[in-house]
C-alpha cells in the first residue's frame, strides 16, 4: 500500500483518542477507511521492528516511513505504546487463528494439546520481534501509556487464547484422558501448559549463553519439555507409549503446511 493509499487525515491533535478503532461516529464506509489505513501502519511498524528492533522503534519513524501526517498517526495510536499495543492485538489475533487450528486437529486430546504447543512455538518463530513486545506490553509502566480501548482489546484476546487452550484440557478430561484434583484444576494445568511453552521457546532463542544454545539446537525441546508437563501430569496416552515425534510432524504437515515453508522447527 503507497502512501496515497493511507490518505492524509489530520487528527484534531496528536494524542486524540477520537479515532478509537471501533469509534460509533464513523460511517460504516469510513469505518472501513479507518481499518485498512490503520492495518498499513502495522504493516509498516512491523517492518520497522524487523529492522532496527523494539527498542530503536519510535512515532517519528512510522511517520516517515508511511508519509502519512503526525496528526493522522496520533489519530490512530495515541502513543508508541499504543501502537505497539496494536501491534500485539494483531499478532494475538494471528494466533487465535492458530491456536482454533491446532483445536482441530484430527488426534486425540494430548495430540491437540501438542499442537498448541506447537502453534505458539511456530508464532514465536515467524515473529519473534513481535514476540519480545508481547513480554514488554504486560509490564505496569508500558500499560499505563496504552488506550483503554487497546488495553480492553488485549485483555479480551488473553482471555480467548486462554479460553481456547482450556477446552482442550477441558475435552481430555471429559474423556478420561486426564484427572484433576483441587490444586491441579483444569485452569492450573492450561497456565502451566502455555506458561511452559511460553518460557522454552523465549529462553531459547534469547536467554542462553551461546554454547548451551548449540547443545539445544541437536534437541527438539518444545517436544519435551511439552512431553515432561503432559506426563508429569499424567495426561494420556503418555510419552512412552505413543510417538509425539511423529505427531509433531503430522501437526506441522496437516495444520500448518503454509507456515513450515517459511520457518523450519
Amino acid at each position: 500500500m503507497t502512501s496515497k493509499d493511507l490518505g492524509t487525515e489530520t487528527a484534531a491533535g496528536a494524542g486524540s483518542v477520537t479515532g478509537a478503532p471501533g469509534s460509533s461516529a464513523r460511517s460504516p464506509k469510513q469505518e472501513e477507511k479507518w481499518q485498512k489505513r490503520e492495518s498499513a501502519l502495522l504493516d509498516i511498524t512491523q517492518a520497522i521492528i524487523d529492522e532496527v528492533g523494539y527498542a530503536h522503534f519510535n512515532m517519528d519513524a512510522l511517520v516517515r516511513a508511511s508519509d502519512v501526517s503526525k496528526g493522522t498517526v496520533y489519530n490512530h495510536f495515541t502513543s508508541k505504546e499504543d501502537c505497539l499495543a496494536a501491534l500485539c492485538c494483531r499478532g494475538m489475533e494471528e494466533l487465535k487463528d492458530m491456536f482454533l487450528r491446532a483445536q482441530a486437529f484430527d488426534g486425540t486430546n494430548r495430540e491437540k494439546a501438542l499442537a498448541i504447543h506447537y502453534a505458539y512455538r511456530l508464532h514465536l518463530k515467524l515473529h519473534p520481534a513481535l514476540s519480545m513486545a508481547l513480554v514488554t506490553a504486560r509490564t505496569a509502566a508500558f500499560a499505563e501509556k496504552t488506550s483503554p480501548q487497546r488495553a480492553a482489546r488485549m485483555r479480551d484476546n488473553d482471555a480467548t487464547l486462554f479460553g481456547i487452550a482450556f477446552q482442550v484440557i477441558e475435552a481430555a478430561v471429559a474423556a478420561g484422558d486426564l484427572e484433576i484434583t483441587s490444586d491441579l484444576n483444569a485452569t492450573v494445568i492450561t497456565f502451566l501448559t502455555w506458561s511452559t511453552s511460553y518460557g522454552i521457546n523465549m529462553l531459547e532463542d534469547t536467554g542462553f549463553e551461546h554454547t548451551i544454545s548449540e547443545l539445544l539446537d541437536q534437541q527438539n525441546i518444545a517436544l519435551i519439555g511439552a512431553n515432561v508437563l503432559m506426563d508429569g501430569i499424567g495426561m494420556k496416552p503418555l510419552s512412552k507409549e505413543w510417538d509425539y515425534g511423529a505427531s509433531w510432524q503430522r501437526i506441522a504437515e496437516e495444520v500448518f503446511p503454509e507456515e513450515n515453508t517459511k520457518v523450519l522447527l
